[in-house]
């Protein structure tokens, strides 16, 4: 199942990478943020208030805001990397 989840978050991240730089004429890579408003807007405007209140508070600012910040096809690939590691056949 981690494999999986690590080729589909690949394909995502490649397809991240391609569509920036294709649409930004290789001016740079959108942000987690950026491409969360893009897809689905309140979604976004509801988790931090979600995230506040029912989770933790000091999880939002230090730790999910820097994720948003960080750019989408990177985080994506990472992500991706470290799954298909632990998914890794021993």
């Amino acid at each position: 199942m981690l494999r999986v989840l690590g080729w589909a978050f690949g394909a995502i991240g490649v397809a991240l990478l391609v569509i920036d730089l294709f649409e930004t004429r290789f001016g740079g890579l959108r942000a987690v943020g950026q491409w969360w408003f893009r897809l689905h807007r309140d979604s976004l405007q509801v988790a931090q208030p979600a995230i506040e209140r029912h989770v933790a508070p000091w999880l939002w600012d230090p730790v999910i805001l820097t994720v948003l910040e960080a750019p989408a096809a990177p985080v994506a690939l990472g992500l991706a990397a470290v799954l298909l590691l632990l998914g890794r056949r021993r």
